[in-house]
């Protein structure tokens, strides 16, 4: 028995001694999520910009552990991943706790939680643990759902390829990131930021919903800092390839993991655009711009996802949406705004160890391009985005190409290059809008070729009421007028008169075979480089880039040494406009070949019978030689087949109207050119209308009455009629209208006319027309059984009375309840 019971006291002391040698008890994680970010947004809320984020240089964690059962050790590992990234004692007798530090670092990661002591150590399990900054190192590389139609391209060295992406395209568009087609695009330009302030122009978008949402977001910020304009696209709504939990959403996050997915794509934030850059205008003032680039500052530190700035103010010097604007000191203040944003961004450079990026989105057109010094501006910026296109648009009924490479076929030359009279007999300010004479302005200023980047359009402007009928060059609708800006539904991507999406214009215009759908005929002015789709029978016209014009654009933009091409916008895109953009860029080695520039009149008159000479002018910019080919309608006789043709017209009896047509070949390209011939038949003996006399009327003040007059044509030819009465008002056409008097302080007789016209002879008749003043006539009109009230006129014997309130059967001459008039 003394045996066994030594054996049981050893064998429960060597068990004692086995679990004071064991390691610690493994810890358990609480539940709790680990979820922190440097930039904390209040994801439900709305308010300003200054309420909804708030920002800190570094995030505090806090892990609590416990050792339910054993010893706690007596010293604590915490790793994110297999990283140890803090370490510490564990406090005596301990089993539980908190372990708290500071971070700097954004990331995703398996946390675990180690406990140890001389025996050796125990780790948790893995718990998920968010970082969050804006730098998007918390997030995987964003899924992309691109377009299938957007084809893969190599990057091209020092080439830009670029497009605008807008905030609010992922409402009705719904466009968000992932539809981006990242992979051939070297820069991003995300529209808009804002700037605090006067924002009178914005008043027109929306019902006034845009002005009122600035006007919340910058309630805690001073005029001329910056916002996020619209926070629950930018920065609260999930969004696709974004988990909903996690602490920075919407586009920004998206745009944050995109750039874990291309991280040498540039995102850059563009600052203003057309309805945002009233504030630009007090950047004369240098405390304005002081406030502005401080902001600019705290922005970009605060998104860090960004790469720079971009800047457009349209325009500096004037001619923006707010007619009340601009100054030529807007010019100087330019050039001191790049200045002072350059030296910004190389000090954040010097901090942060990034390259950071200054551009410019700028007007093209002469009037624009002479407000500002760019040579000046440019030393401090790595790029111009000339927005070489809006040239032409619904804003007025002018047609035109609105984003042209080269002067349209029907320009003059004088009109091209800005030379001689205009319309008026005044000496043209300025050349045409189009790229290349915006090009050449800047670079004879001197900016370098390199920071001028070239716009295209992946959308189109448009009009209605473009009709064949009305063109001054046949068969050319940029001679004829138009009536209104283009409508259409959303559907079809017009999301505003007369602007439509580049893929609405080929789904529902082009259609997939390119030749025109739905009554439209596509065309292609091969001088100017200009695409346009038109329906003759209902006179819709759209100019848009197509892929075959952007093409031009590319082999323009390698020809002159320029720095690419960029586009507004991408989510307007089907994939056709931005391959073009590549498939433009990469033919550096096959030469432009420009087509012929022609100069030919729009019309001639021709007497019946007889002949004229019509004669044309042609270039090659290659300077090959051109040759010229005329064709015309039967009926006119052609003699000659070079720069000049002898026309010889028919024998007509009434005037006729025929085309001669041009073409013009410097063996490649062909120019076609029309003129219409107006055959003039011989004048003949036309006679008179025959016109009856017209009665006289009289009328009393503020009445009507009709007029009318009988007339006939010898000749049965259609007749005009004219109608005047002097100081009176006449409505209607023809050989009856109506005539109302107005009032006059006496009866008055005065004599009215009417001209009948045939179109060659004219005949008037005059008549003789009494208004009677209603005080001289004694006209009484009350009536003492008629109900009035406020405000009723009556007239009593020649006097004209208003009712102060209700009223009947009181004399207006005695009765106070009348204030005589």
């Amino acid at each position: 028995m003394f045996k066994i019971l030594t054996s049981a006291v050893a064998v429960a002391a060597a068990m004692s001694a086995a679990t004071a040698m064991a390691a610690p008890a493994t810890p358990s994680l609480n539940w709790e999520p680990q979820n922190y970010s440097f930039v904390e947004i209040n994801l439900d809320g709305r308010g300003s910009y200054k309420q909804l984020v708030k920002t800190k240089k570094e995030v505090q964690i806090n892990i609590k552990w416990n050792a339910w059962s054993g010893s706690a050790g007596d010293t604590y590992k915490v790793y994110f991943d297999d990283q140890v990234v803090h370490q510490g004692p564990v406090a005596a007798g301990a089993n539980g706790g908190t372990i708290s530090f500071p971070y700097t670092k954004s990331g995703r990661h398996d946390l675990r939680v180690e406990l140890c002591d001389a025996t050796g150590c125990s780790k948790s399990a893995a718990k998920p643990i968010v970082i969050a900054d804006t730098d998007g190192g918390h997030l995987a590389p964003l899924a992309m759902n691109v377009d299938p139609n957007n084809k893969t391209y190599p990057k091209q060295t020092d080439t830009v390829v670029g497009a605008y992406f807008v905030e609010w395209g992922i409402y009705g568009r719904d466009y968000d990131v992932t539809k981006i087609p990242v992979d051939n695009l070297t820069h991003i330009l995300y529209g808009f930021i804002p700037i605090c302030g006067e924002n009178s122009s914005l008043g027109e978008i929306e019902n006034g919903n845009s002005l009122r949402a600035l006007q919340l977001a910058c309630g805690d910020s001073k005029d001329y800092e910056v916002v996020i304009h619209d926070p629950w696209a930018a920065i609260q709504k999930a969004l696709p390839g974004i988990n909903s939990k996690d602490p920075i959403r919407g586009t920004y996050a998206q745009l944050m993991a995109l750039k874990q997915r291309n991280p040498d794509l540039k995102i850059l934030p563009s600052v203003g655009g057309w309805t945002l850059s009233d504030p630009f205008h007090g950047f004369t003032v240098k405390a304005n711009r002081d406030v502005f680039v401080n902001s600019m500052k705290e922005f970009l530190t605060t998104w860090k996802f960004y790469d720079g700035i971009d800047i457009d103010w349209e325009f500096p010097g004037g001619g923006g949406p707010n007619a009340n604007l601009g100054s030529p000191e807007d010019g100087a203040a330019y050039v001191a705004l790049m200045k002072e944003l350059r030296a910004m961004l190389d000090g954040l450079e010097a901090e942060t160890g990034r390259k950071y990026e200054l551009s410019s989105a700028i007007g093209t057109g002469y009037d624009k391009i002479e407000d500002v010094d760019y040579k000046q501006a440019a030393q401090y910026m790595d790029y111009i985005f000339a927005m070489t296109y809006d040239f032409f648009g619904g804003w007025n009924n002018v047609t035109g190409h609105q984003t042209a490479l080269y002067c349209g076929s029907h320009l003059s030359a004088g009109e091209c290059n800005g030379t001689g009279v205009d319309d008026q007999g005044n000496p043209r300010k300025g050349p045409a809008y189009t790229i290349d004479n915006a090009i050449k302005l800047l670079l004879q200023q001197g900016v370098p070729s390199k920071k001028l980047v070239v716009g295209t359009a992946m959308y189109g402007r448009g009009w209605e009421g473009v009709y064949p009928q009305n063109a001054t060059i046949a068969d050319n609708p940029m001679t004829a007028p138009g009536n209104g800006k283009l409508t259409g539904t959303k559907a079809q991507g017009v999301w505003e008169a007369g602007v439509i999406d580049y893929k609405g214009v080929k789904s529902y215009m082009i259609g997939a075979n390119e030749q025109g759908v739905n009554g439209f005929e596509v065309g292609y002015d091969e001088q100017a480089q200009g695409a346009y789709v038109w329906n003759r029978s209902t006179g819709k016209l759209i100019t848009y880039d197509s892929p075959r014009s952007v093409k031009a654009k590319g082999q323009y933009v390698r020809a002159n040494n320029l720095g690419g091409l960029f586009a507004w916008e991408i989510d307007a895109d089907n994939g056709d406009i931005l391959n073009a953009m590549h498939e433009g860029l990469g033919a550096s080695d096959t030469p432009v070949d420009r087509a012929p520039v022609v100069d030919l009149v729009s019309e001639v008159t021709i007497d019946s019978g007889k002949s004229a000479t019509v004669s044309a002018t042609a270039t090659d910019p290659e300077g090959k030689a051109v040759s010229f080919q005329w064709s015309a309608d039967p009926a006119l006789t052609l003699t000659g087949n070079g720069a000049s043709v002898s026309v010889a017209a028919p024998t007509v009896t009434v005037d006729s109207v025929y085309t001669l047509s041009l073409k013009v070949s410097d063996g490649k390209n062909e120019v076609n050119r029309q003129v219409k011939v107006i055959v003039k038949a011989p004048a003949s003996d036309n006679k008179a209308p025959v016109v009856g006399t017209v009665a006289d009327v009289t009328v009393d003040e503020k009445a009507s009455t009709s007029l009318s007059v009988t007339a006939n044509d010898p000749e049965n030819q259609a007749l005009t009629y004219t109608w005047s009465v002097p100081g009176h008002t006449v409505t209607g056409s023809g050989s009856s209208v109506t005539l109302t008097a107005n009032e006059v302080t006496a009866t008055e007789t005065v004599q009215g006319t009417v001209s009948v016209s045939d179109g060659v002879n004219t005949v008037s008749r005059t008549f003789n027309v009494t208004v009677n003043n209603l005080a001289d006539t004694g006209k009484t009109t009350w009536d003492a059984n008629t109900v009035y009230v406020g405000g009723d006129l009556v007239w009593y014997e020649g006097t004209q009375y208003k009712a102060r309130w209700w009223t009947r059967g009181e004399n207006p001459s005695t009765s106070s309840v009348w204030t005589k008039l």
